[in-house]
């Protein structure tokens, strides 16, 4: 289903970082966010919606006339004739009524328009294309370009099952460190504390420590402990911080979470004669 679908799809689909983090504090949730926050079925909405910009493979958005139980096959949801479709449905109907798509009622299937990811109910453009415009047409310094910054997700992402086998909690933090990462490197060492973390995602401590240690589990992300002060001349102790890097070639190879095993330390028991001495 997943090759299939690619056929339609872009080669590295385009998301905008403005999707994922906030620019302020002050703003309101970003709405990678907010779709995970918005009651049951969160990933659901999260996955859907990546998967309508995948297949954005205009400039300009164009109608999606797919079926339920085809997207419910593709995210791997149980059931996808039935309960899967009828999640599909759920999330579809979310996207909506907070202007992320627009739908379309026909006979038999639901038309669907992706709009623009910031949730206003404002037409899609690819942020490439938006990108170029606004150069083109005003200084790059100004905002509109910075509204416009995108990161790239390759394909494979579906077309080997990682979108499927993911929870929201590692989809949102995936898409954070590739913003974090910004196209510079692999090996780049990505991390931001808790406070930055919470500022710009406004995801949980909790979603933010599952969503990494699936994506360790995954074999997406390697985490070491590394001094963030180093090159202090005058500190006076290093501080220690767990330190990200990206394993984009992982995402070429078919998706699987391996959970880590858990080591658990048994005291010895002293002998009966132990005990006597």
């Amino acid at each position: 289903m997943s090759e299939s679908a690619s056929r339609l799809g872009r080669r590295r689909a385009q998301v905008r970082y403005t999707f994922v983090e906030r620019f302020t504090h002050t703003e309101e949730p970003p709405p990678m966010a907010r779709m995970l926050r918005g009651g049951r079925g969160g990933q659901v909405r999260l996955k859907l919606y990546l998967s309508y910009l995948w297949l954005q493979k205009e400039d300009a958005a164009r109608e999606l006339a797919i079926r339920h139980s085809a997207w419910a096959t593709l995210l791997d949801l149980p059931d996808p004739e039935k309960a899967g479709a009828r999640r599909i449905s759920d999330a579809q109907a979310w996207l909506e009524e907070h202007r992320f798509i627009e739908v379309r009622r026909t006979g038999r299937l639901n038309l669907v328009t992706v709009l623009d990811e910031n949730g206003r109910g404002e037409p899609w453009v690819a942020p490439g294309a938006a990108a170029k415009k606004e150069k083109e047409t005003s200084d790059p310094a100004d905002l509109g370009v910075l509204l416009h910054r995108y990161i790239q997700i390759p394909k494979t992402f579906w077309t080997c099952g990682h979108i499927a086998v993911l929870s929201g909690a590692a989809v949102a933090m995936f898409l954070a460190l590739l913003c974090e990462n910004g196209g510079l490197g692999e090996d780049l060492p990505l991390w931001f504390s808790p406070r930055e973390a919470e500022g710009r995602f406004a995801l949980s401590e909790d979603t933010r420590s599952k969503g990494l240690r699936e994506l360790a589990d995954a074999g997406l992300v390697t985490t070491k402990r590394r001094p963030v002060n180093e090159t202090d001349f005058q500190a006076e102790a290093l501080y220690m911080r767990n330190v990200h890097f990206l394993r984009m070639e992982r995402l070429s190879e078919t998706a699987a979470i391996i959970p880590r095993r858990l080591v658990v330390r048994v005291p010895k028991r002293r002998s009966a004669d132990e005990g006597d001495a």
